[in-house]
């Protein structure tokens, strides 16, 4: 078995633990799950600590604001969405910046269908 195979199932084997815990003793889950981000932002680099704290704190309002766990990971699915789709945009600038292209470029027109997707409730 290689690194890499070992890697995957050391994450599928903690990944099944913390789901788990999260069924048998749900409070321990939570209570591991913040000192574990905590730990995460605290370890990061301090010019984006702050950063982190922010993103953290909307995602939690966003948990505690939900009617469901579903709910909640769609609008947190949806904001990492927007952020990597800005990000692209970003790099997309940068790139016809570099070419010379945003010089000569006309602004895009944007359209797009919105789509509305209603949730199943489950157990109401």
């Amino acid at each position: 078995m290689n690194n890499k195979s070992g890697q995957i199932t050391s994450f599928q084997d903690k990944a099944n633990d913390w789901a788990q815990l999260a069924q048998q003793d749900p409070a321990a889950f939570e209570t591991m799950r913040t000192e574990l981000l905590n730990e995460f932002i605290q370890n990061s680099p301090s010019s984006i600590q702050k950063k982190l704290e922010g993103i953290q704190w909307k995602i939690e309002h966003v948990r505690r604001r939900a009617d469901s766990p579903a709910e909640a990971l769609a609008e947190i699915t949806g904001m990492m969405w927007q952020s990597t789709q800005l990000l692209e945009k970003k790099q997309q600038d940068l790139l016809d910046l570099y070419t010379g292209k945003a010089l000569t470029a006309s602004p895009p027109q944007e359209s797009a269908q919105i789509l509305h997707f209603q949730l199943k409730e489950h157990g109401r």
